[in-house]
């Protein structure tokens, strides 16, 4: 059974300990198969039950916000792409020691010479990136070209697996911070250094900042755009593609800074508006890629004009 001596952990609930108990058996079968023969099951497990349950209607309901001409057979194609996808990132956490110990091989870095020069820059960073392909290979990523790196963290919803995948976030190198007052208060400390950082930005955060995202008007985080502007850090898309079972593409882009004419309101909208534009052309590439499952939007989602 997981450890749960973490102060970062909240106290187990009986639900919790099942719910670890059933993953866990499930990961001590698949832990006797190879990685890439584990993934493909799951991921066959997950097209063929994933687009029959009812979460699966939101996964189209959003799809046809961003594409309202859709055709049928192709939401259908993204739908069980998303659930391949899905079914394969859980197989992935419970073994990210397998793919770390074969990185190598597991995940082609294109752009690394973006990661070193930010890494000898003596500025600070912040990564960002969205829920597509295995967002945790980002870290691996800049872990893997000796990039510092602090994770600003929100935790599972059961804090035995939770304990799992930040135990092994920690092997990584990485410095885990919880999300909060006190978290916010090391990330201060570490981005008026020379640290970097990592943020997810494709979910919806209600006390954000309305900004277009794939086409309609999307309440997003704005802490990216104002610790740029305010630490004058660089601000570096990373963008992850699973490229096959376990296997990844990681592409860094060249770090940008955030816009800063002085106007600070509409500075972090334009710089925010540009990290939408990334992020939203990643998913225009590959949609199957992406969790659709989360309202993005909103139960009111209004096109932008």
């Amino acid at each position: 059974m997981a450890r749960n001596s973490d102060p970062l952990s909240p106290k187990p609930k009986l639900k919790h300990y099942f719910e670890y108990a059933a993953a866990r058996s499930v990961n001590i079968v698949l832990g006797r198969m190879p990685v890439d023969a584990a993934s493909n099951l799951l991921a066959a497990i997950g097209r063929a039950i994933g687009p029959r349950i009812r979460l699966s209607d939101r996964v189209r309901d959003n799809i046809r916000l961003v594409w309202p001409d859709i055709e049928k057979t192709r939401m259908e194609e993204i739908v069980r792409g998303v659930w391949d996808n899905f079914s394969r990132v859980g197989n992935d956490y419970w073994s990210l020691d397998k793919i770390r110990r074969d990185q190598d091989n597991r995940i082609e870095i294109v752009g690394a010479e973006h990661l070193d020069a930010l890494r000898d820059s003596g500025k600070s960073g912040i990564l960002f990136s969205g829920h597509m392909g295995n967002w945790e290979m980002v870290t691996l990523a800049a872990r893997m070209r000796n990039l510092p790196l602090t994770v600003v963290y929100r935790p599972f919803n059961n804090p035995l697996i939770d304990r799992h995948v930040r135990d092994w976030q920690r092997g990584s190198g990485v410095e885990l911070i919880m999300k909060g007052r006190e978290g916010a208060r090391r990330l201060t400390q570490v981005l008026k250094g020379d640290g970097h950082t990592i943020m997810l930005v494709d979910v919806r955060m209600n006390d954000g900042i309305t900004a277009p995202f794939l086409g309609l008007d999307a309440m997003t985080p704005s802490a990216p755009a104002a610790l740029a502007m305010k630490y004058d850090a660089m601000l570096v898309p990373v963008r992850v593609e699973r490229t096959g079972p376990a296997h990844f593409r990681v592409t860094v882009e060249k770090p940008h800074p955030p816009v800063n004419t002085g106007n600070r309101a509409a500075d972090i909208l334009a710089t925010t508006t540009w990290i939408n534009d990334r992020i939203g052309a990643w998913i225009l590439d590959r949609p199957e890629q992406w969790m659709w499952f989360h309202r993005r939007w909103g139960r009111n989602p209004k096109r932008n004009s």
